[in-house]
């Protein structure tokens, strides 16, 4: 078995392969005494010589970086299938040279199977098995010499041999499924330990963050437990905690996790849930609790309130800690906390763009300029510019190949494009306190005759945020070198803004840009790209 930090098995493999290596280098060496004992038989010297390359080898491969071949599981089966099949043809060619089945080196096809059963997969052993059979077949008919009685009672071993040794590598991988399952539970409970939470947390963000969904963490902290120890005994208190965790796995759902981090601290994941949905789960949680075992509750929610486990788990420690002693709960001024996970999502979202700056910020200094003229107060150019950095957080939806390719999209590619725009708006729709951004979002991509998407408002029905995005966003990318188009001059870049005014974008914000660059000069775009 592989040691408790190594989940993928690579240290368990890795001695496989070194004990593989050296039965091979084994067989090899007594194949090379048996050639010597056996000199004067035909084609002593080519199997010498097969023996000695095998020898050579196997050598080689201790030298190989094997360990980040064994990481993946696709590349992983693929080499041990790989190697089983060589042997097996090793095997076979020998066997053939020495005058078919009935040589002793057709003993030698056991061994694969006694190999395969202690490290592989049962899927594996099984195809192990089929090629074992069939080289050995293969040998029998093709040299002869032997009675078919005599080949179908060996060949019957071998797969008599095949099912005990694949009932083994069975046994072998329930055993490392219950010692895996039992390194990430906690024993006394039944829960996730430390572990187990951590691993199932980075999985859980990695998912969020790849379908742009939310994820509440909720941590739970037991009141007074120390107390209920130091009075009733430490068995009481073990009831208490497996009472907490019953009770908290029946409140939740089936795609819940719920890990005890600590001895009387636990935490519980929420995928799909947004900040409103993770606190009112807190405080129903917390109600449930107040039964049985009364506990303080702290919550946050991915992506409102981090874009990191750590960031998450401080923001939940807040709440927890200000509701422990009953202080006022202490967090970042959002208006900052805001502005940093959604550049950092945004960033996200150009890098699978393959945009070669960060055109979301870009986007958001040419939406204040406008914003501006318009004559905005500061909070109002702060709501524009956050909504400007967030105008495609629903591309993280878009296969990468989509966004990237630089040939013209199919209609089936144009339309999975096409709804990034209301996926970004039910995003900032779902976080406490942008539901006003969510509309200007959602509209960034209408055009004013109404041929734009996703509703094809016009006119006035697009919100006037909205309608700056807009602009904003295609000047960026006009001027900007993408996967599909060279970037154009800024001159030539107005000339087509103006050139669509009117039709895809509001005549009166493309002559604030046009004006607000003019007055600027270069430096307004140079501005930007220092910025970016």
């Amino acid at each position: 078995m592989s040691r408790p930090d190594d989940p993928t098995g690579v240290e368990f493999r890795l001695r496989n392969v070194r004990a593989g290596i050296a039965l091979s280098v084994f067989c090899c060496s007594y194949l090379l005494v048996y050639c010597a004992i056996t000199w004067s038989h035909p084609h002593r010297d080519v199997l010498a010589g097969i023996a000695t390359y095998s020898v050579v080898s196997s050598l080689l491969m201790l030298r190989l970086p094997l360990d980040g071949v064994l990481r993946h599981p696709r590349w992983r089966e693929a080499f041990f299938m790989g190697w089983s099949c060589l042997l097996i043809i090793f095997v076979t060619v020998i066997v053939l040279l020495d005058g078919g089945v009935s040589s002793p080196a057709a003993a030698v096809y056991f061994l694969p199977l006694v190999f395969a059963a202690l490290s592989y997969p049962v899927k594996s052993m099984i195809a192990v098995a089929v090629v074992d059979v069939v080289g050995y077949v293969f040998a029998a008919v093709a040299i002869g010499g032997v009675s078919p009685t005599t080949v179908g009672f060996v060949a019957l071993t071998l797969v008599c041999a095949s099912w005990m040794c694949a009932w083994q590598a069975r046994i072998h991988e329930r055993h490392r499924e219950e010692l895996s399952r039992v390194s990430r539970a906690d024993a006394l409970t039944g829960a996730l330990n430390r572990r187990g939470f951590d691993e199932r947390f980075t999985a859980e963000l990695s998912r969020a963050e790849r379908g742009g969904s939310a994820l509440g963490l909720i941590l739970i902290d037991l009141d007074d437990f120390k107390g209920t120890n130091d009075r009733l005994g430490h068995a009481a208190g073990d009831e208490q905690l497996r009472w907490a965790v019953t009770a908290l796995t029946a409140t939740l759902r089936p795609s819940d996790a719920v890990g005890r981090l600590g001895g009387d601290e636990f935490a519980v994941l929420v995928p799909g849930s947004g900040p409103a949905e993770t606190t009112a789960l807190a405080a129903r949680l917390h109600a449930v609790l107040a039964e049985g075992a009364p506990a303080s509750v702290g919550a946050a929610s991915y992506p409102a309130d981090g874009l990191d486990a750590d960031a998450l788990h401080q923001v939940a420690d807040l709440d927890l800690y200000a509701v422990k002693h009953g202080r006022t709960k202490r967090r970042t001024p959002a208006g900052e906390r805001e502005l940093s996970w959604a550049t950092t999502l945004a960033r996200a979202v150009d890098e699978r763009m393959a945009s070669r700056h960060e055109h979301s910020l870009a986007v958001a200094r040419y939406a204040t300029l406008i914003g501006e003229r318009l004559g905005f107060e500061e909070e109002a150019l702060a709501e524009l510019r956050l909504a400007a950095i967030l105008h495609d957080v629903g591309k993280i939806a878009v296969p990468e190949a989509v966004l990237r390719k630089p040939e013209p999209l199919t209609a089936a590619e144009r339309a999975l494009v096409e709804r990034h725009a209301a996926a970004g708006g039910d995003m900032v729709a779902r976080i406490d306190g942008l539901e006003e951004l969510a509309p200007w979002v959602r509209h960034s991509h209408e055009h004013v005759d109404g041929t734009g998407y996703p509703d094809g408002l016009a006119g006035k029905d697009i919100p006037l945020e909205a309608r700056i995005l807009s602009i904003a966003d295609a000047f960026d990318a006009i001027t900007s070198e993408r996967p599909y188009s060279v970037a154009l001059p800024v001159d030539e870049a107005l000339a087509e803004l103006r050139r669509c005014a009117g039709t895809q974008f509001d005549a009166a914000c493309v002559e604030l840009l046009c004006t607000a660059l003019a007055s600027d000069g270069a430096g307004a775009v140079d501005d930007v790209v220092g910025l970016v």
